[in-house]
C-alpha cells in the first residue's frame, strides 16, 4: 500500500514525455504516480524499483520526486516561513513545493523568514501533507522507555517564564529550565539533553549537562570562554542586570554570580569592580 509523506519503493511501468510512470496501489485501488522527467536518470530501468517520496503537486495529484525532505510524515522539523497568505503560511522543507501551515493549525502568527518548529501531518479528508504547529496532540504520553541520565536529541519549540519547551527524541514534551541551559537558545535550535526528572504526572525535565557536572561548573567554563574570545575581559560585574548577563553569556544572573565567585577563589580571573571581569594573567 502507498504510504504518503515517505519514500516508497515503487516499479517503473513505463516512459513518457513528461518523465516515468510508477506503479502504485493506493486505497483506491492500482494507480499510476508520475516521477517528473527533471528527476529520472539513466540508470533507472523499466521494471526495476526506484526510491521516491511521495506527496502531492500543486493541483493535488500524487507525485514521485528523488528529492529528501527536511522532514518526513509524522515527524517533528523546525522549518522556515516562505510566505504569508490569508489562510496560512508557506514552509520551506527541502521540496519544489512549499509546505502549507494553515491557519487554524498555527500556534502563534507567524512571518515570512520566521522559524517555525511543527510537525508534518496527512489530513486524512483532503490526503494533503500539511504542517502543524500546535504540537500537543502529537506527543507521546507513555514515558516508559525513558531513563533518568539517558541523552537524547531535543528540537527547542518554544519558551516560557522557566525554561525553553522542546521536543524530546521526535516523540516528548518536555522542559529545558534556563538554569539547566549553559547558552541561550531560540525556536528551531537542536541540542544534546539529558533526561533528569520524568515526573508521576508524565511530564519531563531536562537538562544540558551531563551527570557529574553542575550548572555552575558549566557555566565556569562558558565564562572562561567568553572571556577568551572577548581577548581577556568581560564588562560584567556583580551590578550588571540580569538581562545584560543573558544577552552577553545566555545564562541566569545567579549562575553567573556562582560562576564568577568559583573563577576567582580559583584565582582564574581578577574582579575590577564595575569596570568587568579579567582573565588571570
Amino acid at each position: 500500500m502507498l504510504s504518503i509523506g515517505t519514500f516508497n519503493n515503487l516499479t517503473i511501468l513505463r516512459d513518457s514525455p513528461h518523465g516515468l510512470f510508477l506503479e502504485a496501489t493506493t486505497a483506491e485501488g492500482a494507480q499510476d504516480i508520475l516521477l517528473p522527467k527533471k528527476y529520472v536518470t539513466p540508470k533507472m530501468k523499466i521494471g526495476e524499483a526506484v526510491s521516491v517520496f511521495i506527496y502531492t503537486d500543486s493541483e493535488d495529484r500524487l507525485v514521485a520526486t528523488t528529492e529528501t525532505p527536511l522532514a518526513e510524515v509524522n515527524q517533528f522539523a523546525a522549518l522556515t516561513v516562505v510566505g504569508t497568505t490569508s489562510f496560512g503560511a508557506f514552509l520551506d522543507w527541502g521540496l519544489e513545493k512549499d509546505l502549507l501551515l494553515p491557519k487554524k493549525e498555527q500556534l502563534y502568527p507567524v512571518d515570512e523568514g520566521d522559524t517555525v518548529v511543527v510537525r508534518i501531518a496527512l489530513d486524512q479528508r483532503t490526503q494533503r501533507l500539511i504542517a502543524v504547529s500546535k504540537l500537543q496532540p502529537f506527543f507521546r504520553k507513555d514515558t516508559s522507555e525513558l531513563q533518568e541520565q539517558q541523552a537524547t536529541l531535543a528540537l527547542v519549540y518554544d519558551t516560557t517564564d522557566l525554561g525553553y519547551k522542546v521536543v524530546l527524541n521526535n516523540q516528548y514534551d518536555s522542559l529545558l529550565f534556563y538554569s539547566n541551559s549553559a547558552t541561550e537558545l531560540e525556536r528551531g535550535d537542536s541540542l544534546t539533553v539529558y533526561v533528569k526528572n520524568i515526573r508521576e504526572d508524565g511530564k519531563i525535565d531536562v537538562t544540558a549537562f551531563p551527570a557529574g557536572r553542575n550548572a555552575t561548573e558549566q557555566a565556569k567554563l562558558s565564562v572562561l570562554q567568553k572571556l577568551q574570545e572577548a581577548g581577556g575581559h568581560l564588562s560584567l560585574h556583580d551590578k550588571s542586570t540580569a538581562q545584560e548577563v543573558q544577552e552577553q553569556l545566555g545564562m541566569s544572573k545567579k549562575v553567573f554570580k556562582k560562576a564568577v565567585g568559583g573563577l576567582y577563589k580559583e584565582r582564574k580571573i581578577q574582579l575590577e569592580g564595575i569596570n568587568g571581569i579579567r582573565l588571570t594573567e
